[in-house]
């Protein structure tokens, strides 16, 4: 059970952090003329859609697996040395994956991805902040392999009705790394009227570094788990990853 709600855990960090983008739109919210509404309105168009999306899958997670069954085998049919061998490849992938993206030199003389996303939190209001950040979670829900590998085991563990806790739960933990630059925000617009401004310079070096920190230790740990796996016969963790 812990090692359940382990995974759980693990995987709604990995999924509100693997990216960073909703952080990085809410974080550039807080520069805006009405920083709080902005940026608290983006957020719960994100976490009610992200959570709306879930539920409806949860609900017809037996019809959606019956489709992909005919296309893609699931997790039950793949053998333990075959899913394992896959999920230590997939491991290695990414923390070399990882290694390239950082010593590789970024691209001068053209907008970031930074300025792109400050320049559109520029002209949004609370109504336009709260559709915008339904529609990412809306359009990037069914490439969202975490939580729909989450979804699937709470479906098949608990069944649709007592998931339902457990989607809440994941839903909690993916809003928590955004709720960390409110909290400083907060804190620091007490005694620094500049304190929009310093998240910002903040979030632009640290984002990219937590972004592969986090992909990285994912990668090591599926790695490890199969390496496991291979010398015991035993993996580490109990509940699959995907």
């Amino acid at each position: 059970m812990h090692d359940f709600w382990f995974f759980l855990t693990s995987t709604a960090l990995f999924d509100s952090l693997s990216t960073a983008i909703p952080i990085l739109f809410f974080v550039y919210l807080l520069s805006s003329k009405r920083p709080l509404t902005n940026s608290l309105s983006f957020l719960a168009g994100t976490s009610l859609a992200y959570l709306g999306c879930g539920l409806v899958f949860l609900y017809n997670a037996e019809t959606i697996n019956a489709f992909f069954a005919r296309y893609f085998p699931n997790e039950t049919s793949l053998p333990d040395p075959l899913y394992y061998g896959l999920q230590g490849l997939f491991g290695l992938a990414l923390v070399v994956g990882t290694v390239v993206v950082s010593v590789r030199k970024p691209r001068r003389n053209r907008p970031s991805w930074f300025d792109r996303i400050k320049g559109l939190t520029g002209i949004l209001n609370p109504v336009s902040a709260f559709i915008l950040g339904a529609f990412l979670s809306v359009t990037g829900f069914p490439a969202s392999v975490p939580y729909l590998g989450a979804l699937e085991k709470l479906a098949a563990a608990e069944g649709p009705q007592r998931a339902i806790a457990g989607t809440l739960y994941y839903n909690f933990v993916y809003i928590v790394p955004v709720l960390v630059p409110l909290v400083l925000y907060l804190v620091l617009h007490r005694h620094d009227e500049r304190a929009a401004q310093t998240l910002d310079h903040h979030t632009q070096k640290w984002a990219p570094i937590l972004n592969r920190a986090v992909t990285a230790l994912l990668g090591v740990l599926f790695v490890v788990d199969s390496t496991v796996f291979w010398m015991t016969g035993q993996p580490l963790l109990t509940s699959k990853f995907f």
